[in-house]
């Protein structure tokens, strides 16, 4: 707004006619910025509109209130930068002030020293160290004591020995007693040294002479008198006229008796020590305080001075800029008239060539991938990699009108009341096909089922059922779709007895199954209807059953309910010689199609072929001879043609 009122551009033809609120919108959509990244200070404005002369006035006029809005910008951010700093300085400083005051007054009432030392801790410290040195004097000279006292308690023990263990022991003792006695000591440690040698000579001889030697009692007898005169080394006390030492007290009692007055010594000093030291540490204790209160003055008031160091630096740092001026911005080159850059018709021509034929490109390719039907029969086999046997028409309603309604057996068995129509000629080539392919003597208990409901199993196994018989095959209908039965509806028998009452052991299999008006065509419907249908067919009764249904009936055809819905005629395809799949061509065909051969091929069923239902008018068929063009799925197939299982239709539930 301030761009548009204070550069007068309410007088340009661009803005002519329109409020303000109305040019302000117009002008932020015509100028754009971009920013140079090679040169982040450079920005280029462009603008663009349908007035070659506004154009470069609206540029201009952008560019010279940028400079100055920049600029305003710039001035009251710095200064209310700078205020807040200064405020933060002058509030750091009253803060730093009273903590100084308050750490003085501390000071002066404050118990520790002027450096905040804890006096009576060192004390304690001292005193805990010199215990510990008494501690270590005790443990040595208990040890000392213990030894020498278990030497002298053992027999023959050796004196001179014990003589220069005490010389070893005391050397360079200040205060010890063993000073009194050097010379002594030093004595005794000559005449043992020449003792110990004689004593081995002495061995070594009466291992060679014998003991009554002259040499060896000679050399006994010095050995006695070298004895004898460490034994006089040993006293301290005069001797006699004859040179024999007077009795006196013996030296290594009196050094016993030094060490167990000196070990008393220590453990009174010690005790005297301990008190002392618990004493210091109770004193230090009450100094805690006073030590957490410094410390923690300390610590705030360095923490103040290190922020305040920061915000003034950063103060500094903003008195820089201010001294050099601010931001500087200029306009490096006006905007003159400006060009056309659009519309240019070639360009407009070449793209919209361009995104016309991607666009049809792309829409084809979605259109192939989203159509999942089959177009051909090659595409069919190839999908599911077993034959088709055939491909049954619509029955139209003109068709089925041609049947009265008082018959027996369903209008829907139309190879029964029209064997000449489409249809029937449709599920014609289907037996034919079944009959004469290689291994049509083998295939004699036949299962019928499809994906989904509604695909028109229970008619193909109907119209099946009729043609073999028709043909002279002995031919029974079995009712297993235990779920939704429909084969007593469409052949019109009794459903009082049926498979179900056989497989409880109800019933026998001679009264179950229902002759039908058709000469060879037999019918063994539901009866009852069981609470586990799934548990019946998986019971060995019903392979049994099979087996001599196939020994009395040449065909035996299955009606078996859809594979995806429920998973009885898995239980049927594996005991069953053959399975034919009834498919309707819809645009989910692939993919149930795949799923129900998939599922068969996992209990080891015998996939016979596919049989297509529902195939359009347009699909030219006739008695003798017909020919096929490219199927599609009619999705008004409820409202203008009947199919064989009405209720199919809806969705079967466990």
């Amino acid at each position: 707004m301030p761009c548009y009122e204070n550069h007068d551009l309410d007088e340009l033809a661009t803005f002519s006619g329109l409020t303000p609120e109305g040019a302000v919108q117009r002008l932020q959509t015509m100028v754009k910025v971009v920013i140079h990244h090679d040169a982040m200070n450079i920005l280029s404005l462009s603008c663009e509109g349908t007035n070659p002369g506004d154009t470069a006035l609206v540029a201009n006029a952008v560019a010279a209130e940028f400079i100055e809005h920049e600029q305003l910008t710039y001035d009251d951010a710095f200064t209310k930068l700078q205020d807040l700093l200064k405020q933060a300085v002058d509030g750091l400083n009253t803060s730093l002030g009273q903590l100084d005051k308050d750490y003085a007054e501390f000071d002066l009432t404050s118990r520790l020293t002027g450096d905040g030392i804890n006096i009576p801790r060192q004390r304690h410290q001292a005193a805990s160290q010199k215990i510990s040195i008494l501690v270590i004097r005790q443990k040595e000279l208990a040890a000392e004591l213990q030894g020498l006292e278990q030497e002298l308690k053992q027999p023959g023990g050796q004196r001179p020995a014990l003589l220069m263990l005490i010389g070893k022991e005391t050397e360079g003792r200040v205060g010890s007693p063993s000073q009194q006695v050097d010379t002594t000591i030093a004595s005794a440690k000559s005449v043992a040294e020449i003792l110990f040698p004689l004593l081995m000579k002495e061995t070594l001889l009466a291992e060679e002479v014998g003991a009554d030697h002259p040499k060896l009692v000679s050399l006994r007898k010095q050995i006695e008198i070298t004895g004898r005169h460490l034994d006089a080394m040993a006293g301290l006390g005069p001797q006699d006229e004859k040179g024999e030492p007077a009795p006196t007290v013996d030296f290594i009692t009196v050094y016993l008796s030094s060490l167990r007055s000196e070990l008393v010594l220590l453990q009174k000093q010690q005790a005297e020590l301990q008190a002392y030291a618990d004493e210091q540490e109770d004193k230090a204790r009450d100094l805690r305080a006073d030590e957490h209160t410094r410390d923690s003055f300390i610590r705030r008031i360095a923490r103040e001075e290190s922020l305040l160091e920061d915000v003034q630096q950063q103060f500094r740092k903003t008195e820089l800029p201010s001294s050099m001026g601010g931001v500087t911005a200029s306009v490096l080159t006006e905007a003159t008239d400006g060009d056309l850059v659009y519309p240019k018709l070639p360009q407009l021509l070449g793209l919209g060539a361009f995104l016309g034929g991607l666009a049809g490109l792309v829409i084809g390719y979605v259109v192939e991938m989203a159509d999942r039907s089959f177009r051909k029969p090659e595409e069919i086999v190839r999908e599911f990699g077993i034959p088709i046997l055939g491909h049954v028409p619509f029955m139209q309603e003109k068709t089925l009108r041609k049947t009265s309604r008082d018959v027996v057996v369903d209008r829907t068995v139309i190879s029964l009341h029209q064997p000449q129509s489409r249809p029937a000629e449709a599920f014609r080539t289907v037996r034919t096909a079944v009959c004469f392919s290689a291994l049509g003597k083998t295939h004699r208990v036949i299962q019928v089922t499809s994906p989904m409901a509604g695909d028109g199993k229970s008619t193909l196994a109907a119209n099946f059922a009729v043609l073999l018989a028709q043909s002279g095959k002995k031919t029974l209908l079995l009712e297993s779709d235990f779920r939704r039965p429909k084969i007593h509806q469409l052949t019109g028998v009794d459903n009082n007895v049926g498979v179900v009452d056989v497989l409880r052991g109800d019933a026998e299999v001679a009264d179950a199954i229902k002759e039908t008006e058709l000469e060879d065509f037999h019918v063994l419907p539901c009866g009852s209807r069981p609470r586990n249908p799934a548990e019946l067919l998986t019971r060995p009764e019903y392979e049994q059953l099979l087996q001599v249904l196939r020994e009395k009936f040449d065909y035996v055809i299955v009606d078996s309910p859809p594979v995806l819905v429920v998973a009885d005629p898995c239980s049927i395809g594996s005991r069953a010689d053959g399975v034919l799949l009834s498919v309707r061509l819809h645009r989910h065909t692939r993919v149930y199609g795949r799923c129900a051969l998939e599922r068969l091929r996992d209990v080891g069923a015998n996939m016979i072929g596919v049989v297509i239902n529902c195939v359009e008018d347009s699909d030219r068929y006739g008695y003798g001879s017909y020919s096929y063009s490219e199927y599609s799925y009619d999705r008004g197939f409820e409202d203008r043609a009947y199919f064989q299982d009405t209720d199919e239709v809806e969705q079967l539930t466990v």
